[in-house]
């Protein structure tokens, strides 16, 4: 994705000031709601900026009880001393933590302006140094020439990826829930869909997000999901559920030890490098590097939100980890793992058709949501759509 220019650079200015990343000080955040501006003062007591958890609440247009905000129906709980806060049940983490100053809770900016408008789009945007509420709009792709995504199914031929406790190989599942995502994403007019594989075959990691130009597509894809299946080393294992990954390094020992097992596919790889490439080789290398993780980011909170919505099984919330799959990536790129295939309950429910097809649909749901939101933002970087 290429660097934006004018109006965009000055956000992405005003946005690194608000967060104490660079020169300037932001002393207040617009608040723009209902079509009126209100102010609330940015603190950097701590080194980082932060707000008073009760004006930032009032100007939101959310009830404050003392300890949490009241959101949608929601409930968001902070705790003074700690960088993680709930929302209905489900825990998040900050950059900072949020701390009392006196009696009054001050909460980290990067809630307002990083976590709100990727957790509740629909309603929040951050523009030209404003958070922004905005009226629901309509789900569909924008007009345009068309979106290019790559579905890809993890694994494949002499690859088999892990094997579940009944013996259910990676590669089948993810092969059939790409096949059923490429059906869905077809229907839609504005949408064509490449598979990296339509059958079982292996393909090499670093040749996955630009197989669609190895096939002689015009122009790079607009996006890029990679289908995967979990497992934990030791089977049977009770941790079931669906983890969305984005490339950055690893922020936790389990993020990591996925991310090495998937890049193993390298083995089998007879051109191959021998080693794992090392996970900072991948990041912030340059400006464009830094677009598409934000962006993949994004990608990933709205796929781990369908998907919440959308089966039985539980999220576990968007992750990081250096995978190669993702390394070369033009467009937002992200790595889905559908189910845990060491946990015998989730791998039947893998197994069988009727699931995959939930799945499938949600993903589907997914990428017509994003497209929806950010794809005008997409197109403009990408110049005349990236096509």
């Amino acid at each position: 994705m290429r660097a934006r220019s004018g109006n965009a650079l000055l956000v992405i200015g005003v946005l690194a000031a608000a967060l104490g990343l660079g020169p300037g000080l932001a002393e207040q955040l617009v608040i723009v709601r209902g079509g009126q501006a209100r102010t609330v003062p940015v603190e950097r007591e701590r080194g980082y900026a932060a707000a008073q958890a009760a004006l930032l609440a009032g100007a939101l247009g959310f009830g404050w009880t003392g300890r949490a905000m009241e959101m949608d129906g929601e409930s968001v709980v902070f705790e003074a001393g700690s960088p993680f806060f709930a929302v209905g049940g489900r825990v998040f983490q900050l950059p900072n933590p949020a701390y009392l100053d006196g009696s009054a809770l001050r909460v980290p900016l990067s809630w307002a302006l990083d976590w709100l408008p990727e957790q509740r789009p629909r309603r929040w945007r951050y523009l030209d140094g404003r958070l922004v509420e905005r009226p629901p709009i309509a789900v569909g792709p924008p007009r345009r020439d068309g979106w290019l995504v790559v579905i890809d199914a993890g694994h494949g031929g002499r690859d088999p990826g892990t094997i579940g406790v009944r013996g259910t190989r990676e590669k089948d599942i993810t092969l059939a829930v790409a096949r059923a995502v490429a059906s869905r994403l077809e229907r839609q007019r504005d949408i064509e869909v490449v598979l990296t594989r339509d059958r079982d075959t292996l393909i090499a990691l670093a040749d996955r997000p630009r197989i669609a130009q190895i096939r002689g597509k015009e122009g790079p894809p607009d996006l890029f999901i990679s289908i995967h299946g979990n497992a934990m080393p030791k089977k049977p294992s009770s941790t079931r559920g669906v983890e969305t990954y984005f490339l950055a390094v690893a922020k936790s020992e389990h993020a990591r030890q996925v991310a090495l097992r998937e890049n193993s596919a390298l083995e089998f790889e007879t051109d191959g490098p021998e080693e794992d490439l090392e996970p900072l080789q991948f990041i912030l290398s340059d400006l464009q590097s830094a677009g598409n993780i934000r962006e993949s980011r994004l990608l990933a909170s709205v796929i781990d939100r369908t998907m919440s919505a959308a089966l039985p099984t539980p999220t576990l919330g968007v992750r990081q980890a250096g995978f190669v799959v993702l390394a070369d990536a033009t467009m937002p790129a992200v790595l889905v793992e559908v189910g845990y295939l060491s946990n015998r309950d989730e791998e039947a429910l893998l197994r069988s058709s009727p699931y995959q097809a939930k799945i499938a649909e949600a993903l589907a749901d997914a990428v017509v949501s994003y497209l929806g939101e950010y794809g005008q933002r997409l197109w403009s970087s990408n110049g005349a759509g990236g096509r």
